[in-house]
């Protein structure tokens, strides 16, 4: 059964991979479609009640998501090597081969889909009341009369993705009206060359905000909770 599964994922993902990109002065992929990834993934706590994931497929983005909990999370912090990524809007899930190990995070929607682990995999499930999706460039172009110069932005590893306030948590999104989403909403994305995002919300509302500047990009999340 499990190699079967192995197989089948392996299947998937040699499809559907996100290619290396060049750097480009348009919108980034969209961050709402159904998406399967592989690379290192680094999973863990952000504050006691977020859960974030970073992936790394060695190309020019990187691909963030969060889950946000209405209880306390316990403390963690754990890194693959070589993992496998499944998004469904209000359902992620990551499969470690080289750990044998199997994360699940989703909304309550999501979850009550989503997949049961492998026969020998570890598994840990994660339901919270929010789920985003953010993809992050290393670097974009910026112009400046008829001179352009390439910017680096401040997200490479874990640390400087998820915990950074301008990229999607604390006071870049706490305040301000939504470009997209907005009461009554329990989903929104929206997009600029800084970054693309998009959120699923069982409570509260979803809010996506399109700041310019390369320290604000793109941010969604629930509010109202």
């Amino acid at each position: 059964m499990r190699k079967v599964f192995i197989a089948i994922a392996v299947c998937l993902l040699s499809t559907a991979l996100y290619a290396a990109k060049p750097l480009t002065d348009g919108p980034l992929p969209p961050a709402d479609d159904y998406t399967v990834l592989t690379g290192k993934v680094t999973i863990g706590t952000v504050g006691d009640r977020t859960v974030g994931v970073m992936v790394d497929q060695g190309d020019s983005y990187r691909h963030l998501f969060r889950l946000w909990t209405s209880g306390p999370v316990k403390p963690f912090r754990a890194t693959s090597q070589n993992a496998s990524i499944e998004y469904r809007g209000d359902e992620l899930v990551i499969m470690a081969a080289d750990q044998d190990l199997f994360w699940v995070l989703a909304t309550s929607t999501g979850d009550a889909r989503a997949p049961r682990q492998p026969v020998g995999f570890t598994a840990t499930r994660y339901v919270g009341y929010g789920l985003n999706h953010e993809i992050r460039p290393l670097a974009v172009h910026q112009r400046s009369g008829n001179r352009r110069t390439i910017v680096a932005l401040t997200c490479d590893d874990f640390d400087s993705c998820i915990f950074n306030e301008d990229f999607g948590i604390g006071g870049g999104v706490s305040g301000g009206a939504c470009d997209s989403g907005g009461v009554g909403s329990s989903s929104c994305s929206t997009s600029n060359n800084y970054g693309s995002c998009s959120v699923s919300c069982t409570t509260g509302y979803a809010c996506c905000t399109n700041a310019s500047g390369p320290n604000a990009g793109a941010s969604c999340r629930c509010k109202g909770n």
